[in-house]
């Protein structure tokens, strides 16, 4: 793996906020010159952690809210830290885009999506795996050579693969060429974390989209506030785009997001990222209770 530049201001990024820093049982980080060496301390641990094999999957259902069905995971990434344990996204991707750390945990989560969508195919499990895509890898000129790679490494089908764009700023039209290339060999193309009309055509245009994720900001409004909601399905509709309703947590959610007529849906109500080996686990016993979920709730 390439070095990695640790730049001061970005490794500032907790410490400028004003937020004392959990550092293990019992102890703080304050903010200040000891949080700036902490993260200072981070941002070269986590330089390492993709080669360390520090960096894994965990995945959450997505259920087809016709049938209630499970049809597609997506893969969230948390850091293995030795000491730490399990450390969140929240906690070390802004991290990972400040110091040019996040292009090499990307990959990694790309090759370990199409690994397991691969292994599901294999067991006669044809599921979709989404995986988040950051600014940065867009931005690599072998991005689309690493998508290619990793499925023909893995021997999962395109077509199961979804690459989700968490960028929430126009693509640039280089990275658009990108992105167009890549949906041309099959895989699906999903803007994520969309919150309004207004920032979904701008996030759409030039781009070979397939599904639009409705933030979690605006499911939670639900059932009592749909306005929102509406308008964004009725935006996927007109464009045929998939729509997927993102955090839904409480049965009333369901019942709204069924009635506005979105596609899709993925929250805790039907179950929390989980690693591949549990994720598998409840497969084989049958879908997960989400499914039965859905269905209950129509």
């Amino acid at each position: 793996m390439g070095s990695i530049r640790i730049r001061r201001p970005a490794v500032c990024l907790f410490a400028r906020s004003g937020v004392a820093r959990h550092n293990g049982p019992g102890a703080v980080v304050a903010p200040g010159r000891d949080a700036m060496s902490e993260q200072e301390r981070l941002a070269r641990e986590l330089a390492l952690a993709a080669e360390r094999g520090e960096i894994i999957a965990q995945y959450q259902p997505q259920v087809d809210l016709r049938d209630g069905l499970l049809v597609a995971l997506e893969a969230l990434s948390r850091w293995r830290h030795p000491k730490r344990g399990v450390v969140a996204p929240r906690e070390f991707i802004p991290l990972a885009e400040a110091t040019g750390a996040m292009v090499a945990i990307g990959d990694v989560m790309l090759e370990s999506a199409c690994r397991y969508g691969a292994a599901l195919v294999r067991t006669g499990r044809r599921i979709e795996v989404a995986v988040n895509v950051a600014a940065a890898q867009l931005g690599e000129a072998r991005f689309a050579e690493r998508v290619a790679h990793h499925l023909q490494e893995s021997g999962m089908p395109a077509a199961l693969l979804t690459l989700e764009l968490t960028e929430t700023r126009p693509v640039p039209a280089e990275a658009a060429e990108t992105l167009t290339g890549i949906h041309a060999i099959g895989v699906g193309v999903s803007v994520d974390d969309v919150r309004t009309v207004e920032e979904a055509e701008a996030r759409v245009r030039a781009l070979p989209i397939t599904e639009l994720k409705v933030d979690r900001s605006v499911i939670r409004r639900l059932p009592d506030d749909r306005g929102i909601a509406a308008q964004l399905v009725g935006f996927a509709r007109e464009h045929g785009f998939r729509s997927v309703a993102e955090g839904v947590e409480t049965r009333p959610q369901l019942v709204a997001v069924r009635e506005l007529g979105f596609d899709r849906a993925q929250g805790y109500l039907f179950g929390r990222p989980v690693p591949a080996r549990r994720m598998s686990a409840r497969l084989a016993v049958g879908s997960p209770t989400a499914g039965r979920v859905a269905q209950s709730a129509s």
